[in-house]
């Protein structure tokens, strides 16, 4: 029994290593979106910027203002998709941490279990000590009669 336990529990220890694997792996992820939406959205104030200063200088063609407008946009839809990918990553480390407590209430449950079948045995092992101890107990007493 307790060998069956203990097999379970090692078994339950790598699931919940493995969820905390997923959660650092999503963390990392979000944390990589955050940065690329902030590298965007700086290209495109910068782009636009570009676009501002050159108008302020009179040398803003239209040409290069469709060319200015089409990067922004292009940027602006790069950065759209970034955000969309980023909800969809705080999903997944939303689920990831939920999956991660799960595996942790489990493997405490089964700690506890763990713990009590061994408290149980020691017990167990005790009253078999103290019921041999009584036999030779009783045994020398009738052996001196």
């Amino acid at each position: 029994m307790a060998f069956r336990l203990a097999r379970v529990l090692r078994l339950r220890t790598r699931l919940r290593e493995q969820a905390e694997d997923e959660l650092r792996r999503v963390r990392a992820e979000l944390e990589r979106l955050r940065g690329e939406i902030e590298a965007t959205h700086a290209a495109r104030l910068a782009t636009r910027a570009t676009e501002e200063a050159a108008a302020a200088q009179g040398r803003l063609t239209g040409t290069t203002l469709g060319e200015l407008r089409r990067h922004e946009t292009a940027v602006a839809a790069r950065e759209a998709a970034l955000v969309a990918a980023r909800a969809e990553t705080s999903a997944a480390a939303a689920a990831a941490r939920d999956a991660l407590l799960v595996r942790r209430r489990e493997e405490r449950q089964l700690e506890r279990l763990a713990e009590q079948a061994e408290t149980r045995a020691a017990a167990d092992e005790g009253r078999r000590i103290d019921t041999l101890l009584d036999e030779l107990a009783l045994r020398g007493r009738n052996e001196r009669r």
